[in-house]
């Protein structure tokens, strides 16, 4: 068990936090796991379609194209934005959904370059690919994703259980009676809800959430502090307002509580820019990485805590029901 406390932070929150907001790759789900089985997968979907082929060029095709499809990623996150923009311009200020947009864009990018590298050793397909539109491309990704991602179990050792046990533990005890109030947890995801869905449902996790929150859920990409803004709105979570200790006071956990009805909110990711962008907002960050970071380093100062894992969550939220506990006794 690693828990790391960024020494520029507090060390506890202004009270326990209700709400916990989880990334799902790299916090719920193996990313390196998932690949192989995502590989896999695709090699048994693909040649049962009009494509052909067989499962080693379908394997080979996707492990080729990965890292350059995925170096457009922000590229795809642009385009997206500017279509959303341009027909809520021409529609008088009529809003499409950015996600749903980003969705078509990418799958479709990632079908054109499998195909086009599937069809080298693929004469059949070669001669196919003309008569298929970026529609017939787009809908045959939708399918191997339906196929593919409830099919891949790679979430981490001990995070499904960890899940489990927040969602179904009680916060405290209070006038003689036990405080039916628990965690409220969600997902915080880049990901679109269906995807989501199949993901958590392949885990046996979706079940424990109250809400699961993907991009097309708030009509926002993951790509700045207004995701995390457009979540809490709907959830009526107010954040505490946060102070950052000054040098002076740096380890004494000051912090500035501007209304006792605000809520303490933890948001866990393994990206540091989303990290940031939900502490801009007051949130409690926490990343998740397998190896030590030096949280010291001025642009780490945004995140205030570092598990090696989702398992180790409970043994923070226990040290601070302990403090809270002891305070109380005061």
């Amino acid at each position: 068990m690693t828990i790391q406390i960024n020494p520029s932070s507090s060390k506890y929150p202004t009270k326990m936090p209700t709400a916990i907001f989880l990334d799902s790759g790299g916090v719920i789900n193996d990313n390196k796991r998932r690949a192989p089985q995502w590989l896999r997968c695709l090699g048994e979907f693909f040649p049962t379609t009009r494509l052909g082929g067989t499962a080693e060029v379908w394997s080979n095709a996707n492990r080729q194209i990965v890292k350059p499809f995925f170096s457009r990623w922000h590229e795809y996150m642009q385009q997206a934005t500017d279509e959303a923009t341009n027909i809520s311009n021409n529609n008088d200020g009529e809003s499409p959904n950015v996600a749903v947009i980003f969705e078509r864009i990418h799958l479709t990018e990632w079908m054109k370059q499998m195909c086009s590298c599937a069809a080298e050793s693929l004469p059949e397909l070669k001669e196919l690919l003309p008569g298929l539109s970026d529609r017939d491309l787009f809908l045959l990704a939708k399918q191997a994703y339906q196929y593919t991602l409830p099919r891949v179990r790679a979430d981490f050792p001990g995070a499904v259980d960890t899940i489990r046990k927040l969602s179904e533990e009680t916060l405290g005890t209070g006038g003689g009676s036990e405080i039916t109030k628990r965690y409220r947890l969600f997902t915080s995801s880049g990901d679109c809800f269906n995807d989501l869905e199949s993901i958590l449902k392949g885990v046996d996790a979706f079940e424990y959430f109250e809400q699961i929150y993907g991009s097309d859920r708030v009509n926002y990409l993951k790509v700045s502090p207004v995701y995390y803004e457009r979540i809490f709105s709907r959830e009526g979570i107010r954040v505490v307002s946060r102070r950052d200790a000054s040098i002076e006071e740096v380890g004494t956990g000051q912090e500035v509580l501007v209304n006792e009805e605000s809520d303490e909110v933890i948001v866990i990711d393994d990206s540091e820019k989303a990290l940031m962008w939900a502490r801009s907002l007051g949130a409690r960050t926490v990343i998740i990485a397998d190896e030590d970071v030096d949280l010291s380093l001025p642009h780490l100062a945004h995140i205030d805590y570092r598990l090696s894992s989702l398992s180790d969550l409970p043994a923070l939220l226990e040290h601070w029901k302990d403090h809270f506990e002891k305070e109380n006794e005061k």
